[in-house]
């Protein structure tokens, strides 16, 4: 074979790989991405909340189960002034202050 049909079928064969690895490369990186009523991007999986507090997910509304009000249940409340701690009457007692250069006795 001629040299220069060598070299033509290299630079065709070379740039044909270099095509297809760019292109299966494109491919892979290439993530999926959201478009959120806010006009922000998200990514897959993320979620988000827009300003009327609903939340999103890949682009669809995600609807979660709230616990009812139970409007007849009192919370207990056993917390008096005599159970709580007073740490600000606390006074330090017995402390001893060193003097520079005596540290340790």
């Amino acid at each position: 074979m001629n040299n220069k049909i060598k070299i033509a079928l290299g630079l065709i064969a070379g740039g044909a790989l270099i095509y297809l690895g760019r292109k299966i490369k494109n491919r892979e990186s290439k993530s999926e991405t959201f478009t959120g009523e806010d006009g922000n991007t998200y990514k897959k999986d993320e979620m988000y909340f827009t300003s009327d507090g609903k939340v999103y997910k890949n682009g669809k509304l995600l609807h979660f189960k709230t616990p009812e009000n139970n409007e007849d249940v009192v919370p207990k409340t056993n917390v008096t002034s005599e159970t709580l701690p007073k740490n600000y009457d606390a006074k330090p007692k017995n402390v001893e202050y060193h003097h520079k250069g005596v540290r340790h006795h």
